[in-house]
């Protein structure tokens, strides 16, 4: 089995959609059923919701504690690769690819640095407390969002966007900021004509938790209620309402507690995710062994070439960044494994970037159409 990213049918698309409404030049091709909705629809305000980590699986376990969201289910779609919070938010607010960006996962090989970093934190993954500054994401990695660039056609701030941690005070746990992130929403929907209102969660507590908790039970009640209460609110915008992945619960694969595999590695390290894992290899023979004889059934190995080839990280013109931040042999996990190279002291319940459709699967949902 070898991936192979849809062309039509993910994260991408939808926003090269929007920024088909608008009439802003497109990047990609966009996203059918969205094209269709958006040719008929009457309203000239539009909210992109995203719940991070509230894919099609989540949303189906926890259907009938969110009846306002799983009535409003519109069509499905897929994340990109890999499908996690790095690449398939950032590919959904630029209208670009992954290989473009070259946002592709927590961790990422910058050969600018000679380093592995944590993108979002801009911090060294193997240094101890070392910060790029100024942040790899104005910097290095700086792309233009898609709120920018309306803003840039129509020459005013017509378009904005809120993301729940940054309404975040010192202190704050749960549900209150929750509610400054939901207030946010409904101020800046009210004075402009696109907003991208980004959730935190449920991700984050299945990260903690798992999937099936009551603690991630409590979190979807409580978005399902904020939600219906926001479109409600705002009769004359057109709420759009995606994830960027699933979840699913997993266990650790500890990469020290497995000598036979450390051996046929250049390094102990990981990069990209814990389920879409990069190795540089420097024993491929014995490294292919190892996989056919103990991790072929929860893991499809890839080579970097058959990465590129079969456009796992999308289409269109490669970052200069892009092609270093690959190693030559890749691990995507489809069981419930993750590998753990063990430089981070947190256990995961839940996680997600593999190719299990518990994580690739999305569902759209529409609300005021």
């Amino acid at each position: 089995m070898k991936l192979t990213l849809d062309k039509k049918n993910t994260l991408c698309n939808v926003s090269n959609s929007i920024l088909k409404f608008f009439k802003l030049p497109e990047f990609h091709e966009g996203f059918d059923p969205l094209d269709n909705l958006l040719k008929e629809t009457n309203k000239k305000k539009i909210c992109l919701v995203l719940f991070d980590g509230f894919g099609k699986a989540i949303i189906e376990e926890y259907k009938d504690d969110v009846p306002f969201i799983y009535s409003h289910v519109f069509t499905t779609f897929k994340s990109v690769f890999p499908p996690t919070t790095v690449a398939a938010t950032t590919s959904l607010t630029t209208g670009l690819y992954p290989l473009e960006t070259c946002y592709l996962g927590w961790t990422e090989y910058i050969k600018d640095f000679d380093d592995q970093v944590f993108v979002f934190l801009s911090s060294s993954k193997l240094i101890a407390d070392k910060v790029y500054t100024p942040n790899v994401q104005s910097s290095v990695l700086k792309v233009n969002k898609i709120w920018d660039l309306i803003n840039a056609y129509f020459k005013e701030e017509v378009a904005s966007y809120v993301q729940s941690f940054q309404v975040r005070m010192d202190g704050d746990e749960g549900f209150d900021t929750l509610d400054r992130y939901f207030k946010k929403s409904d101020e800046l929907i009210k004075s402009h004509k696109f907003v991208y209102s980004y959730c935190a969660e449920p991700d984050h507590t299945m990260h903690e938790h798992g999937v099936k908790n009551k603690e991630v039970r409590s979190k979807v009640i409580y978005l399902n209620k904020k939600l219906e209460e926001l479109v409600t609110n705002n009769p004359d915008t057109l709420f759009i309402l995606v994830a960027d992945h699933g979840m699913m619960d997993v266990k650790h694969y500890k990469l020290t507690e497995h000598k036979e595999l450390l051996d046929t590695l250049e390094d102990k390290y990981i990069s990209i995710e814990p389920r879409f894992a990069s190795f540089n290899v420097k024993d491929k023979e014995g490294f292919e062994s190892y996989y056919n004889k103990y991790l072929k059934d929860d893991f499809i190995m890839m080579t970097k070439e058959e990465i590129i080839n079969n456009h796992v990280f999308g289409y269109g013109t490669p970052n200069r960044l892009f092609n270093d931040m690959l190693g030559n042999y890749f691990l995507i996990a489809k069981g419930n494994f993750i590998i753990d190279d063990c430089t981070c002291d947190v256990v995961f319940k839940g996680h997600h970037a593999g190719c299990n459709p518990n994580e690739t699967d999305l569902y759209m949902m529409i609300f005021n159409k």
